[in-house]
């Protein structure tokens, strides 16, 4: 029991890494694109984009694997019954 739990906090935290990612980069960027310009910096937006689409993968297969061992856990009630 003490295994799952460690996993569900290891996916929230990484889950939540994702969004810090996102954020950060996109503050580093647009100071750099408003301080340098956005000839150089402007292809770096494509950073805190991905971050957020591995976010949001990561939040839709956390919840795909709660819906899927659910499912188990209630056909092996069935079966027991």
């Amino acid at each position: 029991m003490a295994n799952k739990d460690f996993i569900s906090q290891y996916n929230k935290m990484s889950g939540y890494l994702w969004l810090v990612i996102a954020g950060l980069s996109f503050i580093a960027i647009t100071y750099k694109v408003a301080t340098e310009g956005a000839q150089t910096w402007l292809a770096y937006y494509v950073v805190p984009v991905m971050a957020l689409l591995m976010y949001g993968t990561k939040k839709w297969m956390m919840k795909r694997m709660q819906r899927h061992l659910e499912q188990m856990a209630q056909q092996k009630n069935e079966e027991k019954v």
